[in-house]
């Protein structure tokens, strides 16, 4: 599903401040195009992935650049209260522009690039800000491509952000790939930096060097894709062409995907095919499954264990809980079935409507049912139509129940 239709919003790299995604986006002009136009930087907000507000237009006029329709992408970072967000023109150089709020208004920080034009011998253009988890919360900027025998630099930032820290250096990819866009998240010490096309490598160094781990998303067309986390969710977002699926493609007008992502037991990253295209942040209860992992929202310590069939949901502890927004064509009073394994003491489900603290729709007291994974009915007291459900635990002890997935009665008409 794409987000922000027929405005041509892409390149997108977004970030959470203050409980609201940001979306930092470059912005293709119009459709039939033959080469990128792009005449400005946008930023948008949004609470639930699906209703976008438009805050920001970063104008290249208001910047060292001045007009110019060739406003590539950019990125976004904070830094004591401050905002900063990183714009490319072209293949050739990269600004910086500072703000008061996550939204703006952006203003110009240097007057001049913050990477100048062949500084290093690869295009200063595609920049990635990563601020590492350790205990100075230590920025870097990655930039450039690695095609024709370039590769991609890093170089860590100053605590200005708009100054660097040391002279860039190489990045080196064993057995990686010719490309440009790239993005650098981190898990359980392990970096992840990945590529168009949904190409990625893995280091135990942000400097690297990466080993070539595959590619992930097999959606017919991955453009300059990125991660964030959401209300403990992680969060693929990429772009495809406006039109996707047309018989002649416009690569040169394009909209933005999201999708959930998960990590394998071994570090690898996988997604949901069948996610791809419905997106995220909203079901529907005529759906076979509504997979555990498939959630908007989830307590801290609950965590995705990969097992025979996908997923199921584990860390569950008395209070935890599992939200998932607009669940869309539910029948009055629904049959709601859950599926999950039962461990050594007997727990309930609570299903509240819209919180871990709204109206009790349903619950169902459920008994140790052995290894065994089991359905549990759970009749629901609810009116027709689109309802969000909260799915609570309570019980004793950790990892008490184990969630797999839910779907609903469905009664012939």
């Amino acid at each position: 599903m794409r987000i922000i239709p027929n405005q041509g919003i892409c390149d997108p790299h977004m970030h959470v401040y203050n409980g609201k995604v940001y979306l930092y986006a470059t912005h293709d002009r119009c459709p039939n195009n033959d080469i990128y136009r792009m005449d400005d930087w946008k930023v948008f907000s949004s609470d639930d992935l699906l209703n976008w507000k438009l805050e920001y237009t970063l104008r290249p006029e208001d910047t060292f650049l001045g007009k110019c329709e060739e406003c590539y992408a950019t990125d976004a970072a904070e830094r004591n209260g401050k905002y900063y967000m990183y714009f490319s023109h072209q293949q050739k150089c990269t600004g910086v522009a500072v703000a008061d709020r996550p939204e703006g208004p952006y203003k110009d920080a240097l007057g001049e690039p913050l990477l100048p034009p062949w500084m290093v011998d690869t295009a200063s253009y595609d920049p990635t800000v990563f601020i590492d988890d350790d205990e100075a919360r230590t920025p870097y900027i990655i930039f450039g491509y690695t095609v024709i025998g370039k590769q991609y630099y890093i170089a860590r930032l100053n605590e200005d952000m708009i100054s660097l820290a040391e002279k860039p250096r190489p990045i080196e990819i064993v057995n990686g790939w010719k490309n440009d866009a790239n993005w650098v998240h981190k898990r359980n010490g392990v970096y992840y930096l990945n590529a168009h096309g949904s190409e990625y490598a893995t280091a135990d160094n942000i400097y690297g060097p990466y080993t070539y781990r595959g590619n992930f998303c097999h959606d017919a067309y991955v453009d300059h894709g990125t991660f964030f986390t959401y209300h403990n969710q992680l969060y693929f977002t990429y772009g495809v062409p406006e039109n996707w699926g047309a018989e002649k493609v416009d690569p040169f007008y394009r909209t933005t995907k999201i999708i959930y992502a998960h990590y394998k037991d071994n570090g690898d990253i996988c997604i949901d095919e069948f996610i791809q295209d419905v997106g995220v942040g909203q079901y529907d209860a005529t759906w076979p499954a509504i997979k555990g992992e498939w959630y908007f929202a989830a307590s801290d310590g609950v965590y995705k264990k990969e097992n025979a069939d996908g997923f199921e949901m584990r860390g569950i502890k008395d209070g935890s809980y599992l939200y998932y927004q607009n669940v869309n064509n539910l029948r009055q009073n629904a049959k709601l079935f859950v599926r999950g394994i039962c461990g050594q003491k007997p727990c309930e489900i609570e299903v509240r409507e819209g919180s871990p603290f709204g109206a009790v729709l349903g619950c169902c007291k459920i008994q140790p049912n052995g290894e065994g994974i089991r359905e549990y009915e759970i009749p629901l007291t609810n009116s027709h139509g689109t309802h969000s459900l909260c799915f609570v635990f309570r019980g004793e002890g950790e990892d008490f129940f184990i969630f797999d997935d839910f779907r609903f009665e469905q009664v012939k008409a």
